[in-house]
C-alpha cells in the first residue's frame, strides 16, 4: 500500500503571499534581501510541489476535458472549439507565476551545497514536470530566460519546443547521477516520497520514457534511446512509486473549487466505450443525478445502464450522468501527478515499437490494474475488487495487429486518465491518434475557432502580446502567423 503523505504546508502557503507581491509580468520577482533570499529552499520547494495541484484546472476540464471526450458542461468554451483567452492563458499564469518562479529561485541556491545535492535534482526535476506541460500546451515558449526578472529580465526570448526538449533531456540526466552519487541524502520540502532520493530518480527515469514516447513522429531513433535509457534508470514499477500530493482543508486539491460550480456531466463517448468494454470504473467517475448541479445535487443512481452522457446530437436524450462528486470533489481527494499506469502503458506500446525487450501484453495489464486500483486512494476509497479487475482483462485482452494493439493500449491509457491527467492525455492523443475521437461535427457551421477539428495547441496569452510583444510575434510564425486553433497550430512532435 502507498504511504500516506499528508501535507501541513502553512508556512508555504504563507510564503506564497509573500511572493506574489510582484505583477508586472509572469516572470516578475522581487528579490528583497531581507525577506526573500533567507527562505529555505526546502519550503519554497514544497510550496511548488502543493502548488502544482492546488492551483486552477479550469483550462485543464474546459479544454482538454472537453476535447478529450471526458465530459461537458455550458461553461466549457472547448466544447465547441471556441477561443477564449481567459481560459487557455491560466496554464500560462498559473504555472509560470508562482511555480517556476521558485523553482528558478531555488536553483541557484542549492547549485553550490553538496548538502542540498538529491535536493536540488529534484528540484530540477520538477522543473522539467513542469516545463513539458508549459510546452505541450503552448509549444515555443521561455524557457532559458523564465524566471529571470531578479536579473531584470522582463521581456525573456521565446525558445524552440525542439531546443527544450533537448535541454530537459539533459537535466533529467544529469539529476539522475546527483541522485545516484547521494542516495541516502534527503531530499528537502519532499511531499512525495518521504525525502527519498531513490523515488526521485524513478520519476526522473519516467520523465525520460514519456520524452522519448513524445519523439516517434519527429526522431524515431532518438525516441528508441531515449525510452531505453529511462527504463535503464528504474523507471517506476507500482502505484506505491507514483507521485501523488495527498490534500487537506488546508491546501485543496483544486477540483474542490472547480467541480464546486461546474459539476460537469460526462460525455457520452466516454460512457459508452466504457459501457462496451463492461469497465467498473464507471461507476465510479460519474453518477446520475437529479437536476441541482450546486454542491453535487442528489445522487439517484449507480446504475451504469441507465447513465446518459452529453451528446454532440441535440437529437439524443438529455445528460443525467456527471462526475461523481463524492470522489473528485472533497478538498482532501489526492491529487494522481504522474500515474504508475501510464508508465506501464508507454512501455506496452515501447514493446510493440520495438524500442525495449519485453511482455508487451503484462505491461498493457500492469496498467490497467494499477489505475484501478490506485482509485481506492480517492476520497470515500472506492474500490475495485480483484475478479472485477480479472473480468475486465479478460474481457478486453490486448489483440490484434501491432497497430490494433497500440490503438487498445493508448484507448485504455485515455480511460485511465480521466479528472487528473486529462492535459497528458490531450498530449497522448495528438501523439498517437488514439483514442480514435470524431470531433464534435457542429464546429463545422456552428461557431467555431476550429472548424471540424479537435484543436492541437493552445493560443499564447494575450497579455504577451502587450509585455512581450516582439518575442511572442517571432513566436507565431511557426504556428501559421496566427494566435489561435489554426491548422498549422500544432506543436513540433506533432507531425
Amino acid at each position: 500500500m502507498m504511504k500516506n503523505r499528508f501535507i501541513y504546508i502553512w508556512a508555504s502557503i504563507i510564503l506564497t503571499q509573500l511572493l506574489t507581491s510582484c505583477k508586472k509580468d509572469f516572470a516578475a520577482y522581487n528579490q528583497n534581501p531581507d525577506g526573500v533570499s533567507s527562505v529555505k529552499p526546502g519550503l519554497l520547494f514544497s510550496n511548488a510541489l502543493v502548488t502544482s495541484s492546488t492551483q486552477d484546472m479550469e483550462p485543464r476540464t474546459n479544454y482538454c476535458h472537453a476535447f478529450m471526450q471526458y465530459g461537458y458542461s455550458q461553461f466549457w468554451s472547448g466544447t465547441t472549439y471556441l477561443l477564449s483567452d481567459n481560459i487557455s492563458s491560466r496554464y500560462w499564469n498559473n504555472w509560470y507565476n508562482p511555480i517556476v518562479r521558485n523553482l528558478e529561485f531555488i536553483i541557484p541556491e542549492l547549485k553550490n551545497d553538496p548538502s542540498s545535492a538529491s535536493t536540488y535534482a529534484a528540484v530540477r526535476i520538477w522543473r522539467v514536470f513542469v516545463f513539458q506541460k508549459l510546452t505541450d500546451f503552448y509549444g515555443d515558449i521561455p524557457y532559458s530566460q523564465a524566471g529571470q526578472a531578479g536579473s531584470l529580465v522582463y521581456t525573456p526570448v521565446y525558445d524552440t519546443q525542439q531546443s527544450i526538449y533537448a535541454d530537459m533531456i539533459n537535466e533529467l540526466r544529469q539529476s539522475i547521477v546527483i541522485l545516484n552519487n547521494n542516495s541516502n541524502q534527503l531530499v528537502q520540502g519532499d511531499q512525495f516520497y518521504n525525502g527519498s532520493a531513490s523515488g526521485w530518480k524513478k520519476l526522473a527515469a519516467s520523465l525520460l520514457l514519456r520524452i522519448g514516447m513524445r519523439l516517434i513522429k519527429v526522431d524515431p531513433t532518438q525516441a528508441a534511446a531515449l525510452v531505453q535509457e529511462g527504463v535503464n534508470d528504474g523507471v517506476m514499477s507500482s502505484n506505491a512509486d507514483m507521485p501523488v500530493l495527498m490534500h487537506n482543508v488546508n491546501a485543496p486539491n483544486d477540483f474542490n473549487y472547480s467541480l464546486a460550480d461546474q459539476h460537469f456531466f460526462l460525455h457520452k463517448t466516454l460512457i459508452s466505450h466504457m459501457r462496451a468494454t463492461g469497465d467498473p470504473r464507471l461507476n465510479i467517475y460519474g453518477a446520475v443525478y437529479d437536476k441541482g448541479a450546486n454542491e453535487g445535487g442528489v445522487v439517484l443512481s449507480t446504475d451504469t445502464t441507465k447513465y446518459v452522457g452529453y451528446s454532440f446530437n441535440a437529437a439524443d436524450s438529455l445528460p443525467n450522468t456527471r462526475v461523481t462528486y463524492s470522489v473528485y470533489q472533497p478538498a482532501a481527494t489526492p491529487f494522481f501527478e504522474f500515474p504508475y499506469a501510464e508508465v506501464a502503458f508507454l512501455q506496452a506500446e515501447a514493446v510493440l515499437r520495438g524500442f525495449i525487450t519485453g511482455d508487451a501484453n503484462a505491461f498493457y495489464q500492469a496498467g490497467i490494474t494499477a489505475n484501478m486500483q490506485s482509485l481506492a486512494l480517492l476520497s470515500g476509497n472506492p474500490s475495485i475488487g480483484d475478479a472485477q479487475i480479472a473480468a475486465y482483462l479478460a474481457k478486453n485482452p490486448l489483440s490484434g495487429n501491432t497497430d490494433q494493439q497500440i490503438a487498445l493500449i493508448n484507448t485504455e491509457f485515455w480511460v485511465s486518465g480521466f479528472m487528473f491527467d486529462a492535459d497528458e492525455v490531450w498530449a497522448n492523443w495528438r501523439r498517437t491518434g488514439y483514442p480514435a475521437l470524431i470531433p464534435n461535427p457542429n464546429t463545422l457551421t456552428g461557431p467555431s475557432n476550429s472548424p471540424g477539428a479537435i484543436p492541437r495547441k493552445m493560443p499564447y496569452p494575450q497579455s504577451e502580446f502587450t509585455y512581450n510583444s516582439v518575442n511572442v510575434n517571432n513566436a507565431i510564425k511557426a504556428y501559421g502567423g496566427l494566435n489561435d486553433f489554426n491548422p498549422a497550430a500544432r506543436v513540433w512532435w506533432d507531425k
